[in-house]
């Protein structure tokens, strides 16, 4: 861990001691003076309700490694803490504390409460990225772009939000087939057994003439500057797509292969797009 990692991990558990403490202390001293609990029952009402919040705010984190909802969870943190501030408020008042007075007992549970909150949601999006469960960052046109040629950039826009629904589409479908490795039939096809057929069934021979399945493999690099030999990797991105385009390719995706084979580097689809965007134009 680096001195900047220690840094801010230092400073967060001290703001996040200070305003704990505050609010223990604010409350044990209610509870003594005003309400006459004994002091070993005083010190655990803070317990009760910061405890509680820190406790469900990390429960709430768990849930982002799950497919349930953490909104229960964090909900009930949101309301521990308002009652713990709330309780430290009235302290305040009863005490006959100005609008400052007030503000510094009712701040701290608030500012505790809004560090974790921070932390946590920080953690939980980094758990779902890792999961797959949060979407890419779509393409940065910049002003220029929307403010010169705004349904350009728009239709770049939409091709890639198509494409996009498309993988998921395709994945959410290969994904309800039955998988070998787990043995899990499609829940997709209905598993009730069927009737048998029982009529005779006439025993003819039938000539069936044979089929072979032609394989389709991406073109190594060789191949294309053999095939192609105008098509070469000191050429532009741009250059490269519609040059092929030209070819009689017009599939997107197989433009991109093409291209990243050809520059030995994975290729955005959205570059892709936009340059034979530019050919068609």
């Amino acid at each position: 861990m680096n001195k900047s990692k220690i840094m801010q991990w230092t400073g967060f558990g001290l703001v996040l001691i200070v305003a704990l403490a505050v609010s223990w202390y604010s409350m044990a001293t209610m509870a003594m003076d005003f309400f006459g609990l004994p002091k070993w029952l005083a010190y655990g009402v803070s317990v009760a309700f910061d405890g509680a919040a820190i406790y469900v705010a990390v429960l709430s984190s768990e849930y982002s490694k799950t497919e349930d909802s953490g909104l229960t969870a964090r909900l009930a943190t949101l309301g521990f803490v308002g009652v713990s501030a709330w309780l430290n408020y009235q302290h305040a008042v009863l005490m006959g504390l100005g609008v400052a007075g007030q503000v510094f007992f009712l701040a701290p549970p608030v500012v505790a409460g809004i560090l974790f909150e921070l932390f946590l949601r920080f953690e939980n999006r980094k758990e779902l990225r890792k999961r797959g469960r949060v979407a890419q960052a779509m393409p940065v046109y910049g002003k220029a772009a929307w403010l010169r040629y705004p349904l350009d950039t728009f239709k770049g826009m939409s091709s890639v939000i198509k494409y996009r629904l498309e993988s998921v589409t395709r994945t959410e479908t290969a994904g309800g087939q039955m998988d070998t490795s787990t043995g899990q039939v499609d829940k997709t096809e209905d598993a009730s057994p069927k009737p048998l057929d029982t009529k005779p069934v006439s025993m003819k021979k039938v000539d069936v003439p044979k089929r072979t399945r032609k394989k389709v493999s991406t073109p190594t690099v060789q191949e294309l500057e053999d095939t192609f030999p105008e098509l070469t990797a000191d050429m532009s991105i741009a250059k490269l797509a519609q040059a092929i385009y030209k070819q009689g390719v017009e599939s997107r995706p197989e433009i991109q292969r093409r291209v990243s084979v050809i520059k030995g580097q994975d290729v955005p689809l959205n570059t892709i797009c936009k340059s034979v965007k530019r050919l068609e134009q």
